[in-house]
């Protein structure tokens, strides 16, 4: 089977920027998903994509591709590093259900809003997994004070991009609530 390249990209404008400011993390079920132009255009399914807010600066999202050629397959490994501030019981609680989920839906939200591709699905086929972090109290009175997570998916494909300006508009009968 032949896997034909069909197009090259130019540089483009330096108009890129860095980061992720949310995290939207799904407490529901998502029962189909309309990929139009290569990008969701619905999301389906019930329940509430709950946004976790996060400090500028401190959070980020990579895609890694990983190869076999003694194998022959190939498969993304998408991880989020999210920074939630301030070791209280209410995060605590919450980083608590979040590393017992075992296959979460999140939706990585960057900075990049230029072409319109700042929205990112991650664990689409086998859900995302919190598989790492810690809490910490920082040593002065300036340091920070909360958890870093690591959330982390193997996907058969690189995390697909959400079209539109909102996430609440490419949902049919999932909320976005904080």
């Amino acid at each position: 089977m032949a896997c034909n390249i069909n197009s090259g990209f130019a540089l483009g404008c330096r108009d890129n920027t860095g980061g992720i400011k949310a995290l939207y993390i799904l407490s529901g079920s998502v029962t189909t998903i309309t990929d139009t132009s290569d990008e969701i255009s619905n999301i389906s399914g019930d329940g509430i994509f709950y946004q976790f807010d996060l400090l500028k600066g401190t959070s980020d999202f990579t895609e890694t591709i990983n190869g076999s050629t003694e194998a022959g397959t190939v498969f993304y490994e998408t991880t989020v590093n999210a920074v939630f501030a301030k070791m209280q019981t209410s995060t605590r609680n919450q980083v608590k259900v979040l590393a017992q989920n075992p296959e979460l839906k999140i939706v990585v939200e960057t900075n990049n809003d230029v072409d319109g591709s700042k929205f990112f699905y991650v664990g689409r086929v086998h859900g995302a997994q919190l598989n790492a972090g810690q809490g910490q109290s920082g040593t002065t009175i300036g340091d920070a004070n909360g958890y870093t997570l690591t959330f982390s998916a193997q996907e058969p494909n690189p995390a697909d991009v959400i079209a539109g300006t909102t996430l609440a508009s490419a949902l049919t009968g999932i909320t976005v609530s904080q």
